[in-house]
């Protein structure tokens, strides 16, 4: 219904549900968890249908861009909210959004100064009427906060990604943190999409301010059979591990080559996405005189069909979040030998289908990989029940609800 004073649509409240996404896993103090949502004084029993802006980059597809679809794509199932999406770029993330049916606005970059893009989303923003603006990259967060104030629309930043002091240069401290501190002055909440993200925040921003939500599981859809095996030429029978990501520093590409470089048990080794790494790791690799069995398979638009053929999914990364990729393994029933760093412990349930190793130490990596390789039919009765754990502690309904949860809980009810 809608109220004559303000026009805003009401919808009869419902109590959240218990979300045994984040009941099951560790926690951050009782500060950082889900608000419940305000109830309207005179519309009683109503609570806000919410207006939802995300904005986003959508230059590229990585992790950040499948969240944001998931959550989309999810919030819209869930019917609580209205969403759209502001990107600065066409590509990818703009194509999969219209696929699905979601408004967006595409404002490009390239056609505007700074101060004219801040201007054009203000005007978005305003003409829109939107209750909560969502941003997923600093870039975005900093035109965020310029194009909202003076206003007090909420504003929900979630960090993907942020590595440990100790890995930024000096320029990216200022951009990221600046970034950050800016938004918080503003009045911004955040969300940490791991425990260990969660607990950096707080301690730099106030545990008021920051919630932890994971990332979603995304479900699986049968798609289009393309024998990875066969394209390079390599023995049916032949087992395979995958590097799938961005080919850049924080990825460790080039620690996941060393890791090639040492195993010598007839496995071979592919890359799954591009960078600005990739050139000097094909020089390296021809040098070394590993392309035999090391290939590049470069940025595929669909590379979940060339996930479920792995054998094993090496995650090198000198930093992580909540990776993607290590949900969509688990989605797949692929075993996953990962660094321990950042939030990839989160999904680690004591199980044998995902071995993690000390950072930096690529003998320990070599050996898990040849320990699961070693007996495949025990890997896989362990995989499928990892991922069955990982589908009941990260499923895209919880993690909606959560997201809901503190969306309204910025909102004051006007009516």
């Amino acid at each position: 219904m809608f109220t004559a004073e303000t026009g805003v649509e009401c919808t009869r409240a419902r109590k959240l549900p218990e979300d045994p996404n984040l009941s099951r896993i560790p926690r951050l103090p009782a500060a950082h968890r889900q608000p419940t949502a305000p109830v309207s004084a005179s519309c009683p029993g109503a609570a806000l249908k919410l207006r939802v802006l995300h904005i986003a980059s959508g230059d590229g597809w990585g992790g950040a861009e499948r969240v944001l679809c998931l959550l989309v794509q999810g919030t819209l199932a869930e019917g609580r909210a209205e969403v759209e999406a502001l990107l600065l770029n066409e590509g990818q993330l703009a194509e999969r959004l219209r696929g699905h049916g979601v408004r967006i606005r595409v404002i490009p970059e390239e056609q505007h100064s700074f101060c004219g893009l801040v201007w054009a989303v203000r005007r978005w923003i305003r003409h829109g009427r939107f209750d909560v603006i969502h941003t997923h990259r600093y870039k975005e967060v900093i035109i965020a906060v310029l194009a909202l104030v003076p206003s007090l629309r909420r504003l929900i930043v979630t960090i993907h990604g942020l590595e440990p002091w100790s890995q930024l240069t000096c320029g990216r401290r200022l951009r990221v943190w600046g970034a950050i501190f800016l938004a918080r002055l503003y009045g911004a909440r955040f969300i940490g999409v791991s425990g260990e993200l969660a607990h950096r925040l707080a301690n730099r921003l106030g545990q008021a301010s920051v919630f932890r939500i994971p990332n979603p599981m995304p479900l699986v859809p049968p798609c289009k059979f393309i024998d990875l095996r066969a394209r390079f030429g390599w023995n049916p029978r032949q087992p395979v591990v995958g590097f799938l990501g961005r080919l850049e520093e924080v990825k460790g590409p080039d620690t996941f080559l060393d890791v090639a470089k040492r195993v010598t048990s007839g496995e071979c080794f592919v890359f799954i996405g591009s960078g600005s790494m990739e050139s000097h790791l094909v020089r390296r690799v021809q040098s070394e005189g590993l392309d035999r069995h090391v290939r590049f398979l470069g940025e595929v638009s669909n590379p979940i069909r060339y996930l479920r053929q792995l054998d094993v999914l090496a995650i090198t990364s000198r930093h992580e979040g909540l990776p993607m990729v290590l949900l969509e393994a688990a989605a797949c029933e692929v075993s996953v030998v990962a660094f321990d760093v950042g939030g990839i412990r989160d999904v680690f349930n004591g199980s044998r289908a995902l071995r993690l190793v000390p950072p930096g130490n690529v003998a320990e990596f070599c050996a898990a990989i040849h320990d699961i390789l070693a007996d495949p039919d025990e890997t896989r009765n362990e995989v499928r029940r990892w991922a069955e754990w990982v589908r009941s502690h990260f499923g895209l309904p919880s993690v909606i609800s959560s997201y809901l949860a503190v969306y309204r809980g910025d909102l004051k009810a006007p009516c």
